[in-house]
C-alpha cells in the first residue's frame, strides 16, 4: 500500500494526512463516523429528479447534513487549493459566464460542443486517481473518493462534484488548448460546455474530428445534438450570453422577455404575485453581473413604469 507523499502535499499547500487519526483530528469527525461515511456513503444520499429544458429529467443526489459537512471540508481544505486549467471558466472562484465569453469577443465563427453526462462519466476510480496525484496514500485516497462519489461516480448535488469534475478534465483542457492554440484559435470550458472561436470559419470546421477524438480518448463523450457552429450571419451564443462584435450581453430577445416580466408587475392581475417580483429581482441581479448596459435600461424602464403605476408591485423595484 502506498504512503502519503508529504513533500508533494506541502508543495501544493494541502494538509498532510497520514492516517485516519490525522483525518479525524483535522475534520473534528470521529474515526467511527469517517468509517461509516466512507464504507456506506451511498446510504447518506436522497435522490430525486428535476426536469431539464430538453424534456428529460436530471437526477440529483443530495447528501445528508453529516456527509455534506465532510464534503465541504474536503472542498475548502483540499480541492479549492488546487488550480484548474487556464481554459476552465466554470465553478471556480472569480469565474463566470462573462469570463467564459470574453476570450471569444470579435471572433467570426464560434463552435459550441457539449460533454454528455459530464458528472456520471467521472467514476470513483478517476476521483481516487485525483487524490493519489495530490500525494495521498491509497487508504486516504480511497476514503476521500468514497465520500465524494455516489453509486460509483460523481453525484449532482455534492459540493465537491464541480471541482472534481474540473480537475478530472484538466488533461482534456490541456490537450485541446495545445491543439487549437497552434491554429490561432481560442478555447474555453464552462462545466460541460466547450467553446471554440476563430477569425477563420474554415479552421473551426476542420478541428471538429480531432476535438471529438481527444474527448473520447480522455474517457468523455460528445453530446452530438448540441454541437453548433455560429458564423457571421448567426447569433454567437456562449453559455447563454450573446457576443456581438466586441460586446457581450444577454441579447435583444432575452432582454425583451425581461422587460415583459417587468411590465407584468404593473398589471392588476399580478398584484399578489410575489413570486414574479422575486423572479424579476433575480433577473436584475443577473443583468448586474453580465450586462450592465441593459441593467441601466431596465432601471430606466422601471422608473418610468413606477411613476405611471405608483401603487403596483413595480414600486418595490424602484430604488
Amino acid at each position: 500500500m502506498s504512503q502519503t507523499n508529504s513533500i508533494k502535499l506541502n508543495m501544493l499547500g494541502l494538509p498532510v494526512i497520514q492516517s485516519i487519526e490525522d483525518l479525524s483530528m483535522l475534520t473534528h469527525i470521529s474515526k467511527y463516523t469517517i468509517y461509516q461515511l466512507s464504507i456506506h456513503a451511498d446510504k447518506y444520499y436522497k435522490t430525486y429528479e428535476i426536469p431539464k429544458k430538453s424534456g428529460r429529467n436530471r437526477t440529483i443526489s443530495q447528501p445528508n447534513k453529516k456527509l455534506k459537512g465532510f464534503q465541504s471540508w474536503v472542498l475548502r481544505n483540499i480541492l479549492d487549493k488546487v488550480k484548474v486549467s487556464d481554459s476552465c471558466k466554470g465553478f471556480e472562484k472569480g469565474s463566470s459566464t462573462v469570463e467564459n465569453a470574453l476570450p471569444h469577443r470579435g471572433a467570426n465563427t464560434v463552435l459550441s460542443m457539449d460533454l454528455k453526462d459530464f458528472f456520471p462519466t467521472i467514476t470513483i476510480q478517476r476521483v481516487f486517481s485525483i487524490f493519489k496525484v495530490f500525494g495521498y496514500s491509497d487508504l486516504i485516497s480511497t476514503i476521500l473518493a468514497n465520500i465524494t462519489t455516489y453509486a460509483g461516480a460523481l453525484p449532482q448535488g455534492s459540493p465537491c462534484s464541480p471541482k472534481l469534475a474540473n480537475l478530472s478534465a484538466w488533461k482534456l483542457d490541456l490537450r485541446i488548448q495545445g491543439y487549437v492554440g497552434k491554429r490561432g484559435m481560442n478555447y474555453t470550458r464552462y462545466a460541460d460546455d466547450l467553446t471554440f472561436s476563430s477569425l477563420n470559419p474554415s479552421n473551426v470546421v476542420k478541428i471538429i474530428p480531432m476535438i471529438k477524438e481527444i474527448i473520447e480518448s480522455e474517457s468523455f463523450f460528445v453530446n452530438h445534438s448540441k454541437t453548433r457552429i455560429a458564423g457571421s450571419s448567426r447569433a454567437k451564443i456562449v453559455t447563454g450570453l450573446v457576443i456581438s462584435g466586441e460586446n457581450i450581453g444577454v441579447g435583444k430577445q432575452k432582454y425583451k422577455r425581461i422587460r415583459a416580466k417587468i411590465h407584468h408587475l404593473t398589471l392588476p392581475a399580478e398584484q399578489e404575485n410575489s413570486r414574479l417580483l422575486y423572479e424579476v429581482s433575480g433577473w436584475l441581479s443577473y443583468l448586474n453581473s453580465v450586462d450592465k448596459n441593459r441593467l441601466l435600461k431596465a432601471k430606466e424602464y422601471i422608473k418610468e413604469l413606477s411613476e405611471k403605476h405608483p401603487d403596483t408591485l413595480i414600486a418595490n423595484l424602484n430604488n
